[in-house]
């Protein structure tokens, strides 16, 4: 299966993607699932999986603010909402969910080892962040390379897709049919990825969404929380 694995909706903060155009981009650019991981909400993500079509996978996720950054969580039932870092693995991991760190090294605080223990994988390819130019067959950023073998942690590749044109960017391939075959891939480091990286454009345009929608269509605060301080981004 191809999967996008960090892919945002209109209940981020700094995304205005509809669910269901989302899913229909994806499909066409040869993924075969998503994980929907908005800021600090899964109300996208459930809203994402509950439209999706026969055949098509959705994981429901969370990019959770914490003082020592993002971290994703996958496979989530319910919201994460603490920002303290261990805590958040911890939750994520008592639902049976994955914990992944994402876009390693572009981010604005430090990796904290007893955090990056706790991990099962982080973003080998971020095509948001990654100072590789495109990662093919798992031949990428050594420093991200080295990273995850220093602490045991599965490689995936994600798009980090904030706009429609961002979706399948990258991806990572596991040989998994289901969501618990995908989930058994991820634990178990059975993983190939691929990706190119996108226009750091991307990026600024997000932030000016973020102050827009500040200003004019905040995120109603029953369906999203605002980022923590200490979140990466």
């Amino acid at each position: 299966m191809q999967l996008d694995l960090h892919v945002h909706t209109r209940y981020s903060f700094d995304c205005a993607m509809d669910p269901e155009k989302l899913i229909r981009i994806a499909r066409k650019r040869g993924l075969d699932g998503i994980a929907i991981t908005d800021h600090n909400a899964i109300e996208g993500a459930r809203e994402t999986a509950r439209i999706a079509p026969d055949g098509f996978t959705v994981i429901i996720g969370e990019e959770v603010s914490t003082t020592s950054g993002d971290i994703l969580g996958l496979f989530l039932r319910e919201e994460i909402v603490t920002d303290d870092p261990i805590e958040a693995v911890d939750a994520i991991k008592a639902q049976g969910g994955v914990a992944i760190l994402p876009h390693p090294f572009a981010r604005s605080v430090a990796i904290d080892e007893k955090v990056a223990r706790k991990l099962d994988a982080c973003e080998g390819f971020n095509a948001r962040y990654s100072r590789s130019r495109a990662i093919e067959n798992n031949v990428g950023d050594e420093l991200v390379v080295a990273f995850a073998r220093q602490y045991d942690l599965t490689l995936v590749a994600s798009s980090d897709a904030h706009f429609y044109r961002e979706i399948g960017r990258a991806r990572t391939i596991v040989p998994a049919s289901n969501p618990d075959e995908i989930k058994d891939a991820l634990l178990r480091g059975n993983t190939v990825l691929h990706g190119m990286r996108s226009s750091p454009l991307n990026r600024v345009a997000s932030a000016v969404l973020k102050i827009a929608r500040k200003m004019f269509n905040p995120v109603p605060e029953e369906l999203a929380r605002r980022s923590k301080p200490g979140a990466s981004k």
